[in-house]
């Protein structure tokens, strides 16, 4: 489970976007996507650095262990749609785009962005393997996946329920990991976004996190260059059928080109061919002037913190994290205190019920202290059954 950073940066659980290059059209083909040109340096505050994964808190917002001023930044969604700040939620997906100190562990956003794994309706729950299936696509939950407070953890879910799952693949387990999950009452185009395999050009038929697919009802105009490996996003109108999905629409996944300079990257290490050159979900990295906490392997979780030269990651430092540890600090939200609720213990923070009725470390105050329009720093775990975040320690701020 990830951990929130605490002004100086911290352990996160998280998910990265990866990046994955395409270009020259293919007798079906055509690109595209966002091209982020990042600054240089590794210390001190650097222009243009890009961070990628899961929202872990807010005050700022925290993305990759780095707390962003989102004051003046600008949201959109994947499609490009400009949001509000107040439609980001803890669990999704982002790319964010400023200036930062990585080593301090603060930056200014100028653009976040965010997206999800896959839309569609739920096909079978699997309580006893934290688990559930979703367009014939495994997704598992963890003690850190959030859930919609509309949604009551993985037992509320059931058979039909339209669902927006944000994550990221793990090609070792043969699942996403979910990072946040939503209802969907108009989903729209079901849609799935994951790393191509089993790519049979002749047959326009490719793989998707074990789902097959066939994308000869999709445009040649429509239709990118495909690879092994590289990072799509296949929708369509109807469910899949006799184990194959018919598509109707491909589109490059990737969420931010990376050209150089620096950048921050988590994610699930897809393929390894030493303990110093490894994929991160489409990322090449060399990891061979960076410092290793552990050995490595296909499928664990890594935190990647470099520069990036002719579209590698020259890494500085790899952190391993153990997805399925508890933590009990893994989220970190301030701001000023709404809709307090003195009986049941409970308030809002950007819109997130946080729970205070157990065992909390007061600092700097005390529960007495407690009411609408305090600046308060609360760090915590979720619990998916109610959908709040119980406290685990609170701080005063002025």
């Amino acid at each position: 489970m990830r951990r929130g950073p605490s002004r100086g940066g911290g352990r996160l659980f998280g998910w990265l976007a990866a990046v994955f290059v395409m270009s020259v059209l293919m007798a079906c083909g055509g690109s595209g996507g966002d091209v982020a040109g990042v600054g240089t340096g590794g210390t001190g505050t650097v222009s243009s650095v890009v961070s990628m994964g899961p929202i872990s808190g807010f005050g700022s917002v925290i993305v990759a262990g780095v707390r962003y001023d989102d004051s003046n930044a600008v949201v959109s969604d994947e499609e490009g749609n400009v949001r509000s700040r107040a439609e980001l939620k803890l669990g999704m997906v982002t790319t964010i785009h400023g200036r930062a100190d990585f080593a301090a562990g603060s930056g200014v956003a100028e653009s976040i962005r965010y997206g999800s794994e896959l839309v569609g309706p739920v096909e079978h729950v699997d309580l006893a393997g934290n688990r559930f299936t979703v367009l014939g696509a495994q997704v598992s939950v963890k003690a850190s996946t959030v859930f919609d407070e509309r949604l009551a953890g993985l037992a509320a879910l059931r058979p039909g329920d339209v669902v927006e799952v944000y994550g990221g693949y793990n090609a070792a387990a043969g699942a996403y990991t979910a990072t946040r999950i939503e209802p969907r009452t108009q989903p729209g185009l079901f849609r799935l976004r994951g790393p191509v395999s089993g790519l049979d050009s002749g047959q326009c038929h490719f793989s998707l996190a074990g789902v097959r697919v066939d994308y000869t009802a999709v445009p040649l105009s429509e239709r990118v260059v495909l690879a092994e490996g590289a990072l799509v996003q296949v929708s369509a109108s109807r469910l899949p059928s006799g184990g194959l999905w018919r598509v109707e629409g491909i589109q490059p996944a990737q969420r931010a080109v990376l050209t150089g300079g620096e950048s921050k990257l988590e994610g699930s290490i897809s393929s390894l061919s030493s303990q110093t050159a490894f994929v991160v979900d489409g990322v090449q990295v060399d990891a061979s002037a960076a410092r290793i906490g552990g050995p490595l392997a296909v499928g664990l979780r890594v935190e990647v913190e470099g520069q990036v030269r002719n579209g590698v990651l020259l890494a500085r430092e790899v952190e391993s994290h153990d997805e399925d540890a508890a933590d009990d600090e893994a989220f970190d939200l301030s701001g000023l205190m709404q809709d307090f609720d003195p009986l049941a213990q409970r308030f809002r923070l950007r819109g997130q019920w946080i729970d205070i009725s157990g065992p909390v470390i007061f600092e700097r105050g005390a529960r007495a202290d407690l009411g609408n329009g305090r600046h308060v720093e609360v760090k915590g775990h979720f619990d998916s059954a109610r959908g709040v975040i119980v406290a685990v320690r609170l701080e005063f701020e002025n």
